[in-house]
């Protein structure tokens, strides 16, 4: 049996070799071929022949450079025909350009925000050197959890006894909260980091003026370029004054540039010694958790050896609790920002990276519905190009010369969509920013960028213009000529399946948007457990505060303006301080869970106007509560007690002089301090001696703060003399929580919306052009009697059906996808049925919209003009 040799091999031969030799080289090959068959194996017949066509290869074989392929395409000649065909046609050609252009406007746009996600820190010199220590915790039971949170005594150990694979060890502050910083009488709120003095160095930052020693001294401070010019405009800062917090004068030794907002510690607007703020008696302990270690690894030491030689130091200091065991590791700066989730202990795909793969899949398919309407567009139009290539033909064009001249049409769309993508990403690029949260722009004069850009532009002109050239150039000539060409079975189907897809997509995405809306909106109907309105609250930052808070109390209350103020010891916003080691004294069963623990002032439960739901609340009235504790419903729900007012708890620990024993005195709502989306944590409150640190002042019902907040500020100012008044509404800040689901939200809207845009445009242009080819039929239909209505349901039909198998594919699609996202929030919507009908009724509205415009201009046409020709 005679075999034959390979296809490909063949096919290449035959398009680089002269016309002279093809014949005699290919019998000379493939006889050749037969013998090596015969003797060996087909794989070695197979392998002689491809090395014999490579072997051809060679510049005395080659066809003249003028009859290539690529220089046919960029003739003079075929750019004038493709640009008269553009301007001939101007409604087809702006249709084709503006859809183009709004997909490219969409992946460029997604590309400068992926870029700027995946070169996250990489401003950082020493990117592929610095890492932070982890912490896993493995309890008794064998469950795992992945912390940031470290003891200051394993930074200093590290620093001391690794030094053969470290070469800076650094810490700060766990719980990072804004600092008060004021020069003259200007004060402002502004977060920065308390560093160890290798910080500066290890971070290499670029200074504009100072060194990077100037937190050697416990009393230096580095500034950003911003916050410089913010206190001091354009005078020379070093050597200048700046007050913490109302506490200490810190000399300014440096000014640096501002961080990239694509990086850690972006929101660095000073850098300062640790050692101002740390007034704690054992500040490095092996037990208190309130730290974060960065570390600088040596050139050629790995992350896995250096992982390795700490993962055990926890446990030989005595710093895991009885029953658990706990090991470090190491998470270089390249995966902090998408690649450091866990569960169970294991990596995971964060959030982030989730939105980055979504976010890109997005980007290529809008572009591909553009390149999709295009193929749609001229492949509906091939009795109007069939003469042209009935003619090209018969005066001698080949097919690959149409095919060049078609590609080169499309190359010409391509090149105008993405002049006109550049002009509408520079002038919504802003807008785009503040939606996203992003700093994005244009990098006009990096070469890399241009050099993708003309690529991407010359693939999107190939994929896009790559079927319809084919499609056209097959044309016979004397059925072009004579009118006779017919829409094939294929054809028509083709274009079928690619406004199905087309819809599908949109269908998909305008679905996932009104499920996000749902899921933040869920979320924000989510009972809280207090009530938010009228409530601010304010950080007491000095010594003053804490002295005269009672004289503060009185004369606020006395405004008339406030209803209730009280203190605490952490934010409302969050779930810091977390303590376990607790016991039910009359069973002795000890819970093996964490309770979130707040220390609050007897009124806090007023000022909050949190739901008692059993007991009493603290007063003042009771005298010492110290020793006793209220919890939320399901510290109950979870410790099993079915009556628990004056239930008595021990703890493993003691704290601010307190006994071990604690009494129930009360029940509260479950309140909402961390994610929204999370279930609540078990709540514990103590009753403070003393005045905390973050105060809650209730603005009386009906005040309207405009009167409220001045007449608060006033007597603020004048109890506390130094002190700013600074606030926050509790409304506001929980309403941050929400950010970033309503930005993913927001773009997720936009990217729909320019989705649908296209699939009309396209949808548009194809119904003018079905339209135009059935004139004379709807001409007959009326002269024979047939309404508009009736026309116009004949002439919607087939696009309708169209947008319903769009439905019909889009619904399960959606539903498994958005399953899965969902289940990544503990606190969830369902996706009811409405979303689905309003999605697809939606779309088949739309979709008529576009359609009726030339259905109804048909309908109402006088049939004697369509009909005159006949």
């Amino acid at each position: 049996m005679h075999s034959k040799p390979p296809k490909v091999a063949e096919k290449l031969l035959s398009l680089f070799l002269k016309e002279e030799f093809i014949e005699e080289v290919l019998g000379d090959l493939d006889e050749k071929f037969q013998q090596t068959l015969e003797k060996t194996s087909r794989r070695n017949a197979r392998f002689g022949y491809w090395y014999q066509v490579i072997n051809y290869l060679r510049p005395f074989a080659f066809k003249s450079f003028k009859s290539t392929f690529i220089l046919e395409t960029m003739t003079t000649d075929h750019f004038k025909i493709s640009y008269r065909f553009l301007t001939r046609n101007k409604g087809f050609s702006i249709i084709n350009i503006g859809g183009i252009a709004l997909g490219m406007v969409v992946s460029l746009l997604i590309s400068l925000w992926v870029h700027d996600e995946l070169s996250f820190n990489m401003h950082f010199k020493k990117y592929d050197r610095i890492v932070q220590v982890y912490r896993k915790d493995i309890s008794e039971k064998g469950e795992v959890s992945i912390n940031t949170s470290m003891v200051g005594q394993a930074g200093i150990f590290m620093k001391e006894h690794f030094s053969s694979i470290f070469n800076r060890v650094t810490m700060t502050f766990f719980r990072e909260r804004p600092q008060l910083l004021t020069v003259g009488r200007q004060s402002y709120d502004q977060k920065g980091y308390f560093f160890h003095p290798d910080a500066p160095d290890m971070l290499s930052l670029e200074m504009v003026s100072g060194t990077r020693n100037g937190i050697d001294a416990p009393d230096g401070i580095l500034l950003s370029e911003s916050l410089a010019h913010t206190f001091f405009g354009d005078q020379n800062p070093i050597g200048k004054l700046v007050n913490l917090n109302v506490q200490k004068d810190l000399l300014v030794t440096g000014v640096f540039k501002d961080l990239p907002k694509n990086g850690a510690f972006a929101n660095a607007s000073f850098i300062a010694s640790m050692e101002l703020i740390y007034n704690e008696q054992n500040p490095y302990s092996w037990h208190n958790q309130n730290m974060r270690i960065y570390a600088e690894l040596k050139e050629g030491v790995s992350v896995e050896t250096a992982s390795e030689m700490i993962k055990n130091m926890m446990d030989s200091h005595g710093s895991t609790p009885e029953n658990e065991s706990r090991e470090l590791f190491l998470v270089p700066m390249k995966d902090w920002h998408l690649h450091a989730a866990f569960e169970a202990g294991f990596p995971v795909l964060s959030k982030r990276m989730q939105f980055v793969i979504m976010y890109s899949i997005i980007g290529a398919i809008v572009l591909l519905l553009a390149c999709i309407n295009f193929m749609n567009l001229n492949t509906a139009r091939f009795q109007d190009r069939g003469k042209e290539v009935g003619v090209r033909k018969i005066l001698g064009s080949q097919r690959k010369q149409l095919i060049s001249q078609f590609l080169t049409e499309s190359m010409l769309y391509a090149f105008a969509s993405f002049i006109l993508c550049l002009l509408i990403v520079w002038f919504i690029l802003p807008w785009f920013n503040t939606l996203s949260g992003k700093d994005l722009t244009i990098p006009w004069t990096h070469p890399v960028f241009w050099l993708i850009g003309l690529s991407f532009t010359c693939l999107t002109a190939f994929l896009a213009g790559s079927y319809p050239a084919l499609f056209l150039s097959s044309f016979r000539p004397i059925k072009a000529l004579n009118g006779q060409l017919k829409q094939g079975v294929r054809s028509v189907r083709m274009r079928q399946v690619l406004v199905v897809f087309q819809f599908t997509i949109s269908i998909l995405l305008v679905i996932s948007t009104i499920t996000v809306y749902q899921q933040i909106q869920h979320a924000k109907a989510r009972p809280v457990g207090y009530d938010q309105e009228g409530l601010i609250t304010v950080r007491g930052r000095t010594v003053e505060f804490i002295e005269k808070y009672e004289t503060l109390r009185e004369a606020l209350k006395g405004t008339g303006m406030v209803e209730e103020m009280a203190t605490a010891n952490y934010p409302l916003m969050t779930t810091l301080g977390n303590n376990d080691g607790f016991k039910l004294e009359e069973t002795n069963e000890r819970y093996d869970f964490s309770f979130n623990t707040i220390f609050v002032s007897p009124e806090y439960g007023k000022a909050l106007e949190w739901e008692l739901l059993a007991g009493r609340d603290f007063s003042r009235n009771h005298g010492d509560e110290s020793q006793n504790i209220i919890i939320s419903e399901l510290a109950v729900e979870k410790m099993g007690l079915k009556d628990p007012i004056g239930k008595r708890l021990s703890a493993s620990w003691s704290f601010r002089g307190r006994k071990k024993e604690l009494t129930i005195i009360g029940v509260v709502k479950d309140m909402i301090k961390g994610s929204p989306y999370e279930p609540a944590r078990p709540l514990m409150v103590f009753a403070s001696r003393q005045a905390e640190s973050f105060l809650f002042i209730r603005i009386k019902e009906g005040k309207p703060y405009i009167d409220a907040l001045p007449a608060i500020e006033e007597t603020f100012e004048s109890v506390l003399s130094d002190h700013p008044f600074h606030y926050e509404f509790v409304d506001d800040s929980y309403a941050l929580k929400f950010q970033e689901e309503e930005k993913t939200g927001s773009l997720a809207a936009l990217f729909s919306g320019v989705a649908i845009l296209i699939s009309c445009l396209g949808l548009f242009g194809l119904s003018a052009f079905v339209v135009s080819q059935r004139t004379k039929e709807i001409g007959i239909r009326k002269v024979l009697g047939a309404s508009t209505l009736n026309l116009w349901k004949l002439l919607s039909w087939d696009f309708s059906l169209l947008v319903f198998i769009s439905f019909a594919l889009a619904v399960p699609i959606a539903s498994v996808l958005l399953s899965n996202w969902l289940e990544s929030y503990e606190y969830r919507v369902e996706i009811g049925w409405w979303v689905y009908a309003v999605s697809g009724l939606g779309s088949i509205v739309i979709a008529w919209s576009t359609i009726s415009f030339h259905s109804l201009k048909a309908s109402f046409t006088n049939p004697t003009d369509s009909l005159r020709a006949e």
